[in-house]
């Protein structure tokens, strides 16, 4: 395992990988790393962290924390947003971190919103080399007794990223019960990562500084909520959503023949607070055992009642039990996400907004 660590670690440095930005599999929870364009969609100050840890059996392991808070300004139609994240992997250990100040317009409308957003991240990667053992260091017999004659490059590399996306929420879908109407609210969005290396020459992130840019990522995403209270007539709080997430990332993103793609589909059923979750991993829309990458299992507890003094929040865990790849022999994915919404934070624009009478966001239900 530490030859194929440190040989994944050296391919890393030494050529052009079209590396893959940091997943979460409970999307869902954590909305601002899916999409800037979420910023501010709930009422008062939200606190978001996710951890994800990977490779277990492996030396090092993998391991990417994000942690974001983030606020709406009603008066304004302004959502923003102050993200920082964190991803160790290998025994060097080879680190990324990213500092983002994010910025949504929500445009209101009769039925739905459309949130506009757009991020500009800090960016640093660091190498410890020292840590690292060259093959012409290598004794048959006594092991790393010799010095190496590769030149190491820099150990600490700095670039500034730019983002943007559009989510589009909506209520649809009428059912009727008893001779009522009640209507569920969904969602698409699409992000764009990275945007320099998508419309021209994007930051170069090698430690040798060999013009090697950071790949353009684009991310499809949607789902939609539906109260099956309304459908069973039971008193007890009951949601179904059904969400959907594919992203390519290359320098070419859309020709997924030359690009990392990820698709992940599946829902997760609410029942008074608890939560539970089931999702798909594969590498292509297309389903097939050849292109599946993971099967995750979620359990977790929310409340989101729409009261001014009323805390909301959402702790959930996960598990991905890897099907292909490095994953089944270095062990299974585990994440830990949460979510804590403090309502009683007045906006900065309370005064403004509490004299206007134009419409005002459309509030969020459970998650979407």
């Amino acid at each position: 395992m530490k030859t194929t660590l440190l040989t994944l670690s050296l391919a890393a440095c030494f050529v052009g990988l079209h590396a893959q930005d940091h997943a979460f599999s409970q999307f869902f929870a954590n909305r601002i790393y899916l999409n800037p364009a979420f910023a501010g969609m709930e009422k008062g100050l939200q606190v978001v962290a996710g951890a994800r840890s990977q490779w277990l059996k492996a030396d090092g392991g993998y391991k990417f924390v994000a942690v974001a808070a983030e606020w709406q300004e009603p008066a304004w139609r302004s959502g923003f947003g102050l993200s920082v994240q964190s991803g160790d992997e290998g025994i060097a250990p080879l680190n990324a971190t990213s500092a983002a100040l994010t910025y949504a317009y929500i445009l209101p409308y009769k039925n739905g919103n459309v949130h506009f957003g757009m991020q500009y991240a800090w960016n640093q990667k660091t190498l410890d080399w020292n840590r690292l053992t060259f093959s012409d260091q290598l004794d048959p017999v006594f092991g790393p007794i010799y010095g190496s004659m590769v030149n190491a490059g820099l150990d600490r590399v700095t670039y500034h990223d730019f983002g943007a996306g559009v989510v589009w929420r909506f209520e649809s879908g009428q059912i009727e019960r008893k001779n009522s109407l009640k209507s569920f609210r969904s969602h698409l969005g699409i992000s764009l990562q990275h945007l320099a290396s998508l419309f021209g020459e994007g930051p170069d992130d090698s430690f040798y500084q060999t013009g090697q840019e950071v790949p353009a990522r684009i991310t499809l995403h949607g789902g939609t909520i539906i109260p099956l209270t309304y459908l069973s007539g039971s008193t007890h709080k009951m949601v179904v959503s059904p969400n959907f997430r594919f992203e390519t990332q290359g320098f070419s993103p859309l020709n997924f023949g030359k690009s990392t793609t990820l698709f992940s589909a599946g829902a997760y059923f609410i029942f008074e607070q608890a939560v539970f979750g089931a999702y798909y991993h594969n590498r292509s829309p297309l389903p097939g055992y050849k292109n599946t990458t993971a099967v995750a299992l979620s359990l977790g507890f929310t409340h989101n009642e729409k009261k001014e003094k009323k805390h909301g929040y959402y702790f959930g865990v996960s598990v991905d039990v890897n099907a292909s790849g490095l994953g089944p022999r270095a062990g299974n994915v585990y994440e830990l996400q949460m979510r804590y919404n403090f309502r009683e934070v007045r906006p900065l624009s309370a005064k403004r907004h509490a004299a206007t009478t134009r419409k005002t966001v459309m509030e969020c239900k459970d998650f979407y």
